[in-house]
């Protein structure tokens, strides 16, 4: 495995980060912290500094779960003067010598700092119980949250719980290297046991700091569901699962006890207006997101606005309205070229009285050009210029509703009625009533759900890993499900199958001779 330098900086109770993908398995600064690690406001400016470092990886999160959903083009801007991004890995094109993400995707960097963190604040007699309890409930949370991603990027990964120097010192580079788990399920079976402890720990206390700003209770439970859920229906090791009903079962429990924790926006915008005076920063829907803020940190959307030099005369919504030809979205010089673009067959997924629709997209027509502009995450206007300054959402309620009836039918329950109250507020204000789902087959509700998911979580980063998980009546997963449109996105054959996993890349490969790669990725 590679080796992983890391390195803290403690400024002013916080953290900055530096990090390189090589593997030293502890924190650089660890002999020379005997300064910090002294009083609650120190712990609390880590766990300050923990929560930041984590926002860095924004746009990690969405490449993970997004890129290879199927919604994005790999081709020409409707502007003509774009340039997509990350177009082999919208086409699948993920071999070991080009796989898009490499070294590990850089967690590990965070996932030793949230090591440390851990192994400080469990030695720290200057805290309360209560605070201790609920700071090892964020950490926990935190590491589980980071090795969830990976086991659905990697499979079997390397997995440490300390930063070892603290106990022994590697004495030779063989000492230094950190081999995978032998099984997906041993994988698997440690993030259950961090995000378990991280609920023990909490004791019930939902409160969460920074105005959803912060990892908490809720955060973990909805986590919980997510890890149970997917270890109910995904294969591990080649296998299916043979434990779904237990899992289901916890999974279950934990997002029945999210749910009434938090409440729905009344409609659609609310939740992602931040002119707003219930924004996204902190409304009752959110349960967990990434903090941006002006002056402080700008979120990856930028890259999904035109340029304000673009040609945009001559081009009409989906009313049949002239769109202004000199900046539309108001984006004032904040936009960028265009790297990153999503499909008109997507925008055309929404019915005419979706608000989801014209929430999150601007659609551009001329002629025979049908395009669209995401404007989901437009951020906000400071002293006239646009910044994108919108939190990044990890948890919101309504994916607590839509993972629940996901859970009730793999479990063979009618998930109808929270595929409604989803389908009932995205039509709210929009001119037109929600058509009402009713109860069908598996297959049929699994498709449902994951509908709504699609429409309702677009640029979240979401959609692989629900291609991922969610299943047609064979068990087959929808990423195969290359007949549907918009849907499956991988054939299921021998020589491409093999994707659904990524690769490790050849310069982590060869930093250590003990690495292997993932199945029939070889040679590529």
């Amino acid at each position: 495995m590679k080796k992983i330098l890391i390195g803290i900086a403690f400024l002013a109770l916080s953290i900055t980060f530096n990090a390189c993908d090589k593997l030293d398995l502890a924190p650089e600064d660890y002999y020379a912290s005997e300064s910090f690690w002294k009083t609650p406001s120190q712990v609390d400016g880590a766990m300050v500094g923990l929560h930041s470092q984590l926002r860095s990886y924004q746009f990690t999160l969405f490449t993970l779960g997004e890129l290879r959903g199927g919604t994005l083009r790999d081709g020409t801007s409707f502007t003509g003067t774009a340039s997509l991004n990350s177009g082999s890995i919208v086409r699948q094109d993920i071999r070991e010598s080009s796989p898009g993400i490499t070294g590990w995707a850089g967690l590990y960097a965070p996932i030793f700092q949230v090591n440390n963190f851990i192994y400080q604040v469990e030695k720290a007699q200057y805290l309360t119980a209560a605070d201790k309890s609920y700071y090892l409930g964020q950490a926990y949370g935190l590491r589980a949250f980071y090795y969830f991603q990976l086991y659905r990027t990697y499979g079997r990964l390397p997995v440490t719980k300390e930063p070892k120097v603290a106990i022994t010192t590697p004495t030779t580079a063989q000492d230094a290297y950190l081999p995978r788990t032998k099984t997906e399920k041993e994988t698997l079976d440690f993030i259950k046991e961090d995000v378990t402890k991280s609920i023990a720990s909490f004791s019930g206390d939902y409160t969460s700091k920074m105005q959803k700003g912060q990892w908490s209770l809720g955060a973990s439970q909805m986590l919980q569901a997510e890890v149970y859920l997917w270890s109910a229906k995904v294969k591990i090791d080649g296998a299916n699962p043979t434990s779904t009903a237990s899992d289901l079962a916890i999974a279950r429990t934990a997002v029945e006890a999210v749910i009434p924790k938090y409440s729905l926006q009344s409609s659609f915008t609310n939740v992602f207006n931040s002119a707003a005076t219930a924004s996204i920063k902190g409304n009752n829907e959110i349960i967990f997101a990434l903090r941006f803020g002006f002056g402080e940190a700008t979120n990856s959307y930028g890259q999904f606005i035109y340029a304000i030099t673009d040609p945009l005369a001559g081009y009409v919504d989906d009313k049949g309205i002239a769109i202004p030809s000199n900046d539309p979205l108001k984006v004032n010089g904040g936009g960028t070229i265009i790297r990153y673009e999503y499909k008109y067959d997507l925008y055309q997924k929404y019915e005419a009285a979706d608000t989801r629709a014209n929430v999150t997209f601007l659609n551009f027509n001329k002629g025979t050009v049908h395009a669209t502009n995401l404007r989901k995450f437009i951020g906000t206007i400071v002293d006239g210029a646009r910044t994108f300054s919108d939190d990044f959402p990890v948890y919101r309620l309504s994916e607590a509703y839509l993972m629940l009836a996901e859970i009730k039918n793999k479990q063979g329950q009618d998930p109808s009625a929270e595929i409604n109250i989803i389908r009932t507020r995205a039509y709210a204000g929009g001119g037109g009533t929600a058509p009402v789902y009713a109860n069908g087959s598996f297959e049929q509700n699994e498709l449902a759900i994951f509908a709504e998911r699609q429409k309702e979580f677009v640029a979240e980063g979401k959609i692989w890993y629900d291609l991922r998980r969610m299943q047609d009546a064979t068990g087959t997963p929808l990423v195969f499900r290359i007949d549907l449109p918009l849907v499956g996105v991988l054939q299921n054959i021998d020589g491409i199958n093999h994707k659904i996993i990524w690769p490790i890349d050849v310069p982590t490969l060869n930093s250590d001779p003990t690495l292997e790669q993932n199945p029939l990725y070889k040679g590529t």
